[in-house]
């Protein structure tokens, strides 16, 4: 006979919200801040800190401007255009940027700052390259930290990433 897991899932339901997982501390601590560039200390890949249309306010230590949205092929030009070996992120790397923080951005505000800029009414929505299914490209939502899908002609976010240079 298999155990079922109910119990154990209804048990946890009843602890309070703190005690299922810690709030994450979103103090840049988890990047080396480089300018308009950080680095992630754990997984060695470098970010543009503003979503393309934004630009880096050194004076204000944050991002200025308005986002684009782009569609995800205009995002691909895009970042081929920037050069330097600029890319869209693929899904498990812009995972990598999710924070389970207790309120605000699921994102690293001082690393990322003005992510809410990014809000075009439905949510800080960014791109990957990762193909959900034929046609269909997965993005993540930096206001609640989900993830969903969707055809790439539709226009959001993006962030650029590329390979720690050696």
């Amino acid at each position: 006979m298999r155990p079922s897991v109910l119990p154990t899932l209804f048990l946890s339901l009843l602890l309070p919200v703190n005690a299922h997982a810690a709030c994450s501390k979103a103090d840049g601590a988890g990047f080396v801040l480089q300018g308009d560039e950080v680095t992630s200390r754990e997984h060695g890949l470098t970010w543009k800190r503003c979503a393309i249309g934004m630009r880096w306010d050194a004076a204000a230590q944050t991002c200025s401007g308005e986002a684009r949205g782009l569609g995800l092929n205009e995002a691909i030009d895009y970042a081929r255009k920037e050069g330097g070996g600029w890319r869209v992120p693929t899904g498990p790397e812009l995972e990598t940027l999710i924070l389970n923080t207790c309120e605000g951005p699921k994102i690293d505000p001082v690393a990322f700052p003005n992510i809410a800029a990014t809000d075009f009414g439905d949510g800080a929505l960014f791109w990957t390259s990762t193909e959900a299914m034929p046609d269909m490209f997965y993005f993540f939502d930096f206001t609640n930290g989900f993830f969903d899908m969707h055809s790439q002609g539709f226009h959001l976010s993006v962030l650029l990433v590329k390979d720690r240079s050696r």
